[in-house]
């Protein structure tokens, strides 16, 4: 999994990655932390089905 994630990001442009190195950066500040305060949660809508399609989102939002 780990080389198919290396492989995956260096076919990235460099400009594109900022999204792919802040969710990362996230993930592991999270884990370090425990539990995360994130109240801007609760200030937008959506689909409700769009945890189920967050792959499709995130790939439509960052270009990729």
């Amino acid at each position: 999994m780990r080389e198919e994630l290396h492989h995956l990001v260096d076919q990235v442009p460099e400009a594109e990655l900022r999204p792919a190195l802040e969710l990362i950066r996230g993930f592991l500040e999270e884990r370090e932390e425990g539990e995360r305060d994130l109240p801007f949660f609760a200030s937008f809508e959506d689909e409700p089905d769009a945890s189920e399609k967050y792959r499709e989102i995130l790939r439509s939002r960052s270009g990729f």
